[in-house]
């Protein structure tokens, strides 16, 4: 986690919200104090696929076609 202060956050903003949505949290200073933080809403893309639903998905997806579940 990086901090920056508030006026070079004005500065880089763009960049700041495009590293937050990569998982980079940034913590906001004003004359050394934290006063926010920039974090990101949803887990990095490369934590996403990684949930039990994708798990299932690849677990399907892998029964040879054909096959007879017999359900």
């Amino acid at each position: 986690m990086k901090s920056v202060g508030i006026r070079e956050a004005k500065a880089q903003l763009s960049a700041l919200a495009r590293a937050a949505a990569k998982g980079e949290t940034t913590v906001l200073t004003d004359y050394g104090e934290p006063i926010a933080v920039i974090a990101p809403l949803a887990p990095p893309p490369e934590e996403r696929g990684s949930s039990d639903g994708s798990k299932f998905r690849q677990a399907l997806l892998s029964i040879p076609n054909g096959f007879d579940v017999d359900f």
